[in-house]
C-alpha cells in the first residue's frame, strides 16, 4: 500500500509562519520560497475561484471584459480589486507593499517674497506669524495619518473622493463610495469631482457635511439648478487619483488578476499530480466456479458487505478493484510532468508587478535590489507631486497668501528604504550654511510645527541652551579658544610629576 503524500505539513506552514513573523518584526528578512507557500496556502484555503470560477459575483469573462474597457466598467473594477483583498493575501500584501512605503515629510516653503515690502520687523513678524498658521493648519489636520488613509485607498482603488469635515479644532477627511462619484474636471493642475445625489442613500445624509445637506434638500425639492451632480467647493472636497494618464479607475496591480488565478490553477495542478502518483487500485479476486464460465461463488449480497467493509478501512487514495479472476494492481507512479508551474507562475507575478523579487528575499546585487526600490518608488514620488499641487492649491483658497509672500507645501522624496540617507543628505546640506535645518528636522519624522514648539519650548520657556552645554570639543571649540579639550591637572589643583612639569616647561604637547 502507498503512503499518502503530504503537499504542505503543519510543519512546514508552522516554520514558514516563524520566518514570516520575524521578517516583518524586524529580525530577519523575509524569505521569498517561504512567503509564497504561506501566501499559496492561504489562497488555496480562502478562495472559491477555481470552483466557481468567479472573483465575488463575477464570472471570469465579464471581469476579462472590464479590464479591455475600464471605462464602461469602473465599479465592477473597483470591486474586483476590493475582493481580491480579501481573498487573496499575496494581492494584499503588494499593495500595502505600496501603500506603507511613503513617509510624507513634508515642510512649507516660502516663494514670491518681495524683500523690498519686508523692510521692517512688523512685517516680517506678520510672514512668521503666517508661516506658523500654514504649520499650524497642516498639524490640525494631521496630514500624515490622513495622507496614510488615502494611500490604502488608492492604491487598491486608484482613485479617492473625499469631503472636508473642519472646525476650529478637528480635521477630518471623509471618503465617499466611487460608485456615487465622477471626476470633473481640473483646476490648479488638479482634479475635482462631481457627487450624483441620486446615489445618496437617504438614511446616510446625517452623514455628509452640511454643504452637501443643503444640495441634496434643493435636489429633492425638485430645484431646476440641479441636474442630479453636485460640485462641492474646492477647499472642502479632496479628489487624488494614483494613474493620472486615465480618468477612469485603473488599480496599480489589478492586472495581475489573471496571474494569481493562474498560480491558484498551478498550484491544484501540483496538488492533483500528487494525489494520481500515490493513487492506487488493489484488485481483489472474487472466487468462481471452475464448472461454469465466470459464475462467482458469492452472492451480491456477500461480496457488498464486504466491499463497505474494505472501503471503510482505506484511505482516499487507495481504490478497490473486485473482478473475477487473476488481475494486477493499477498505479499512476509514471507520471513524468515534473516541470516546477508554481514557481514559474509565481516569478511572473512579480515581474508583472514590476516589483523585485529580491524585496523578500536575499538578492545576488545589493545594487540591483537599491534601484529596484527606487523604481518602486517612482509610483510615490510621483504622487507626492500631486499631493504638493493639490495642498498649495489649498493654502491659496484658505488665504494664507498675501501680496509680498506665498507659501507651497513640499514633500521629501524620502520612503522606509531611504529615510536614512535623506536625513544625511538635509543634515550635509545644513552643515555647509544651506536653509535647511527644518528639513532636517522634518526628515527625522518631525514637522515644521512641532520644531518651531520645540524651539520656542526650549530656548525661550524652558532655557535649556543655558543648561544643555556641550563639553568643549575640537568640534564645538574655535580656532581661538584654548580652553577646550579634557582638563588639566592644574586646573584641578593636582601637583604635576617631574615629567610633568618638564613637558609643560617645554611645551611638548603643543607639538603633538
Amino acid at each position: 500500500m502507498s503512503k499518502t503524500k503530504v503537499i504542505y505539513s503543519k510543519l512546514d506552514y508552522d516554520r514558514d509562519s516563524k520566518s514570516f513573523e520575524d521578517a516583518v518584526s524586524g529580525k530577519g528578512r523575509l524569505d521569498l520560497g517561504a512567503f509564497r507557500r504561506l501566501m499559496v496556502h492561504d489562497l488555496c484555503a480562502n478562495t472559491e475561484v477555481l470552483k466557481s470560477y468567479k472573483i465575488g459575483s463575477y464570472p471570469i469573462e465579464r471581469i476579462q471584459d472590464a479590464l479591455n474597457n475600464p471605462a464602461a466598467h469602473s465599479n465592477m473594477i473597483i470591486d474586483v480589486s476590493r475582493q481580491l483583498m480579501g481573498t487573496s493575501q499575496f494581492y494584499m500584501r503588494l499593495n500595502n507593499y505600496f501603500s506603507k512605503m511613503g513617509l510624507f515629510n513634508y515642510n512649507i516653503d516660502v516663494y514670491d517674497a518681495k524683500t523690498s515690502e519686508l523692510d521692517s520687523e512688523e512685517k516680517m513678524n506678520k510672514l512668521r506669524d503666517s508661516f506658523a498658521s500654514v504649520c499650524s493648519e497642516f498639524e490640525k489636520m494631521g496630514f500624515k495619518h490622513e495622507m496614510f488613509k488615502i494611500m490604502s485607498t488608492l492604491i487598491v482603488e486608484d482613485v479617492f473622493y473625499g469631503l472636508i469635515f473642519e472646525d476650529s479644532y478637528d480635521f477630518f477627511i471623509h471618503k465617499l463610495n466611487p460608485s456615487i462619484c465622477k471626476i470633473r474636471q481640473i483646476q490648479d493642475g488638479v482634479f475635482n469631482f462631481r457627487i450624483r445625489l441620486s446615489g445618496i442613500d437617504p438614511l446616510e445624509i446625517a452623514t455628509y457635511p452640511t454643504y452637501v445637506q443643503q444640495a441634496y434638500i434643493e435636489y429633492r425639492n425638485g430645484d431646476d439648478y440641479f441636474d442630479g451632480w453636485y460640485i462641492p467647493p474646492a477647499d472642502k472636497q479632496v479628489c487624488f487619483k494614483l494613474n493620472e494618464s486615465c480618468l477612469y479607475p485603473m488599480p496599480l496591480l489589478l492586472a495581475l488578476v489573471k496571474d494569481i488565478l493562474d498560480l491558484d490553477v498551478y498550484k491544484k495542478l501540483k496538488m492533483q499530480k500528487a494525489r494520481v502518483d500515490n493513487y492506487k487500485a488493489i484488485v481483489i479476486e472474487i472466487p468462481i466456479d471452475e464448472n461454469y464460465v465466470d459464475k462467482p461463488l458469492l452472492t451480491d449480497e456477500t461480496l457488498a458487505v464486504f466491499a463497505e467493509m474494505n472501503k471503510a478501512n482505506m484511505p482516499d487514495d487507495i481504490g478497490l478493484i473486485h473482478a473475477p479472476g487473476k488481475a494486477t494492481a493499477v498505479s499512476f507512479k509514471d507520471n513524468t510532468n515534473n516541470a516546477n508551474n508554481l514557481s514559474d507562475a509565481i516569478k511572473n507575478i512579480y515581474d508583472n508587478a514590476g516589483v523585485s523579487s529580491e524585496m523578500f528575499n536575499s538578492g545576488s546585487s545589493g545594487t540591483a535590489f537599491k534601484l529596484s526600490l527606487e523604481n518602486d518608488a517612482a509610483f510615490i514620488y510621483a504622487f507626492y507631486r500631486q499631493c504638493e499641487r493639490y495642498f498649495t492649491r489649498f493654502i491659496k483658497l484658505r488665504k494664507y497668501n498675501k501680496p509680498a509672500y506665498k507659501f507651497a507645501l513640499r514633500i521629501h522624496d524620502s520612503t522606509v528604504f531611504n529615510r536614512n540617507e535623506v536625513a544625511d543628505a538635509f543634515l550635509k546640506a545644513a552643515q555647509n550654511g544651506e536653509p535647511f535645518k527644518i528639513d532636517y528636522g522634518v526628515a527625522l519624522g518631525k514637522s515644521p510645527s512641532r520644531q518651531l514648539g520645540s524651539i520656542f519650548l526650549e530656548n525661550h520657556v524652558l532655557k535649556l541652551h543655558e543648561e544643555y552645554i556641550p563639553l568643549a570639543t575640537s568640534y564645538t571649540s574655535t580656532g581661538e579658544d584654548v580652553s577646550g579639550g579634557r582638563p588639566t591637572n592644574e586646573s584641578r589643583g593636582i601637583d604635576l610629576s617631574e615629567e610633568g612639569e618638564a613637558t609643560k616647561d617645554s611645551d611638548a604637547n603643543l607639538n603633538r
